[in-house]
């Protein structure tokens, strides 16, 4: 069944591949034979386009810490019973499942043996992180403090302003490269999109007979 269905996924994804770029091809050849006359409408096209967004404006929910223990553990107990109690549901479901059906999607690349280390690997992992969620629930019910404890020393609030600086920055070389010289540009992209349009509907082609 699943090579059947990646008999039929992959030609499909193929042929959406190449009709995208086939798309691309056109529209950037008119922008090349646009540049090239030197349209009016063209090089204002660039101006409209050539706007800056702020990124630090749509990571700065990101940046900013949210501490939602306080709200949390003003119904502790609650808050305990329901994590003790997903915890100790999703142990007993794992402890007794085999794993190795789940890994089918694996069967071409890995023999029997591979597949079931992984699925014994993948139990252990998934048994080990429940009982740490079974643990975190007794410590929010009997030892908070504890708790808190702990918190105070995994709470780090990393900011993303450093990593995100050189996104707030325009650059405008190959703009302002382009508007200068709008002719040579445009013929260029123009033969380069041509020749890329011939040669994917050559593929195109091949993939359909």
């Amino acid at each position: 069944m699943n090579n059947l269905i990646s008999q039929i996924s992959y030609p499909v994804f193929l042929y959406m591949t190449f009709v995208f770029f086939l798309i691309a091809s056109v529209f950037s050849f008119f922008v090349g034979i646009a540049l090239s006359l030197r349209s009016k409408r063209a090089l204002k096209l660039f101006d409209v386009l050539n706007r800056w967004v702020s990124v630090r404006k749509m990571t700065r929910s990101l940046s900013t810490p949210h501490f939602v223990e306080p709200t949390l553990l003003k119904r502790r107990t609650l808050l305990g019973v329901t994590i003790i109690v997903g915890a100790t549901v999703s142990i007993t479901l794992i402890a007794g499942a085999d794993l190795s059906p789940s890994l089918a999607f694996f069967e071409e690349s890995l023999t029997p043996q591979e597949i079931g280390g992984v699925a014994s690997n993948l139990k252990g992992f998934l048994l080990i992180s429940n009982l740490l969620c079974l643990l975190v629930g007794l410590l929010v019910i009997f030892f908070p403090k504890v708790l808190a404890t702990i918190e105070g020393y995994t709470d780090r609030w990393y900011t993303l302003r450093k990593r995100t600086l050189p996104l707030d920055k325009m650059h405008m070389e190959v703009d302002n490269w382009v508007l200068h010289h709008p002719t040579s540009v445009g013929i260029t992209l123009s033969v380069l999109s041509l020749t890329m349009g011939m040669l994917i509907l050559n593929q195109l082609e091949r993939l359909l007979a």
